[in-house]
């Protein structure tokens, strides 16, 4: 037991750091403060620090996100991460590798401290749920045992990463619409010469490539931090190989893989649920709802609006683990069978496709929420925001374009310097559409078809906002679909067995591809649930237009007629 002293010491030094905390304003002050934390952490056991987890950092968390309290509605812009001289220090001071990261790893190992995260902050959907239910039985990854819905008790780490989760959705739901990108630019010939291009013939399009966005993203310290505690705790590749900062946040040795794989299961489950599912109108499978006796009723809401760059980020960095499994298997790793792995709500243990193959757990958010933000995109929102997220969706379409040394700049902005960087994880990618990535395609067939139909709908609505942005992103769509013959021709096979009323064909490629079928209409049957047979989405898909797959059909509901309809 330690001195009586000592825990006075520590108590009354956790006091006064919270009087400074509460009282700096400056950046000056603000600087030396995170210096004062970091020494203190650096001095103090384990046990003596927990008075400063106790008292000082909900104070922290608040003025580091601008809530003014844990039960403020919406962040200010008097939050210190909004304050570029703070940036340098408040990295310091965050970082996975510093002091408090230690420090934080010590304390909770010990259970030493635990808090209560307010319930309105939580994902949308889990507020929805009776005090009956346990949200761990839903989502163990994510919520300790026995957290109701009123009850969420977390550890220090958990509790940080739950706000800092939350402080994009908050920022975005605080941000009214507006429509202040309205273009009068009209449609250029060139543009509506390659719409008629392709919809004469679906494989070919003009050779000119259309411009893609985002290119060189500007990267803010939000940003930076994100992708500090992916390297940190997520992996790219299988958990038996060295990891980034292991050995400085986690202090796991090789016996602690375990608590190793539940944090990063943890981390990578709740930015998909605060950021992709949130007010999900169906945010779990079919099955599993009905399996639990639980509903949602709320309905048609678009997701937090200026999700788009955290979400790009977050989904490239985990596409990186479907680009190892890619080059080290010579596939992708799915297996077709009679429980195939997509439908699990957690990341799949199984060692033939290796822990670090994240896609499982992505699809059906993701795609839930690029469909909603298609869907229920205000009128008065800006087109710009929605092509933010339209990138992500190219982005997930194309995991073979992506190249380990895009993330080399975000490691030197964060000064590191590592031998296994992820520029080498990553080399295999920025490559084109080949026949190893057949079952990527097939296991996500989907995004690649009934998507491109609900986004065609999107742009009918949306086309005279802004004619510019709206006709540049249809041709990014038809530029992506078209960059190679084997890949439409792969989709049209796949769209033909869909449609064929023979569960047999002479061709055993097309028998081959019979099998993913079922799998197909089960997946578009679960991932577009909810879903009414009204003109919601203002395209002309209004007879069980989320029940069929029409991107290559000849009606005037099939994707080349709207396409002739959207040139003209």
């Amino acid at each position: 037991m330690l001195p009586h002293s000592y825990t006075l010491d520590s108590v009354t030094k956790s006091q006064e750091l919270v009087s400074t905390i509460q009282s700096a304003t400056s950046p000056s002050q603000i600087t030396t403060l995170c210096t004062s934390i970091e020494t203190f952490l650096h001095t103090h056991s384990p046990d003596q620090s927990r008075h400063f987890f106790s008292l000082a950092f909900p104070a922290l968390i608040c003025n580091l996100f601008g809530f003014e309290n844990p039960r403020a509605a919406s962040p200010s812009s008097n939050g210190w991460i909004n304050i570029p001289e703070l940036h340098k220090p408040l990295f310091s001071l965050l970082s996975p590798t510093g002091t408090l990261a230690t420090a934080i790893t010590a304390v909770d190992r010990l259970s030493l401290v635990k808090y209560l995260f307010p319930s309105e902050r939580l994902p949308h959907w889990s507020r929805s749920l009776s005090d009956k239910h346990n949200l761990s039985d839903l989502l163990p990854s994510v919520f300790p045992s026995s957290s109701s819905s009123s009850q969420i008790q977390l550890n220090v780490f958990q509790y940080f990463f739950f706000w800092f989760a939350y402080y994009p959705v908050s920022k975005g739901n605080s941000v009214n619409p507006t429509n202040s990108d309205q273009s009068s630019v009209k449609i250029t010939t060139a543009a509506k010469s390659r719409l008629e291009n392709w919809t004469s013939s679906i494989p070919f399009v003009s050779a000119t490539k259309p411009p893609v966005s985002n290119d060189r993203p500007n990267y803010d310290f939000y940003t930076l931090l994100l992708y500090a505690y992916l390297r940190a705790n997520v992996p790219t590749c299988d958990l038996a190989s060295h990891q980034p900062y292991r050995s400085s946040i986690l202090h796991y040795g090789s016996g602690h893989d375990a608590n190793f794989a539940a944090r990063a299961e943890f981390v990578v489950n709740t930015l998909i649920h605060f950021w992709l599912v949130d007010n999900d109108f169906s945010p779990f499978p079919v099955s599993v709802c009905k399996t639990m006796g639980v509903s949602f009723p709320f309905g048609e809401i678009p997701p937090a609006a200026g999700l788009g760059e955290v979400v790009k980020l977050f989904v490239r960095y985990l596409g990186l683990s479907t680009l190892a499994a890619s080059c080290e298997n010579g596939d992708f790793g799915y297996s077709y069978n009679s429980s195939p792995r997509w439908r699990s709500l957690e990341v799949s243990k199984n060692k033939d496709l290796g822990y670090g193959c994240w896609n499982q757990c992505l699809q059906r958010p993701l795609y839930r929420f690029l469909l909603r933000t298609l869907l229920f995109c205000p009128m008065a929102a800006s087109v710009k925001n929605v092509s933010q997220v339209f990138y992500v969706w190219i982005s997930y379409l194309e995991p073979w374009s992506i190249k380990g040394d895009e993330f080399s700049e975000l490691d030197a902005m964060n000064g590191e310097k590592m031998e296994n960087a992820v520029s080498e994880i990553g080399s295999g990618g920025g490559g084109a559409y080949s026949p190893r990535w057949v079952d990527y395609v097939l296991s996500n067939y989907l995004y690649y078809t009934s998507l491109v139909m609900h986004f065609i709908g999107f742009a009918h609505r949306f086309l005279h906002s802004d004619v510019e942005t709206v006709v540049q992103m249809v041709l990014k769509v038809l530029d992506t679909l078209t960059s190679s013959k084997e890949l439409i021709d792969l989709l049209k096979n796949v769209d033909a067995l869909f449609h064929s009323k023979q569960a047999g064909s002479g061709k055993p490629m097309l028998n081959n591809l019979y099998r993913f079928v079922p799998i197909i209409r089960e997946q578009l049957q679960d991932w577009e649930d909810g879903l009414c047979e009204t003109d919601v989405d203002g395209s002309f898909l209004h007879d069980n237009w989320n029940k069929d797959l029409r991107l290559f059909a000849d009606g005037e509901d099939g994707g080349q007629q709207l396409l002739q309809v959207l040139h003209y």
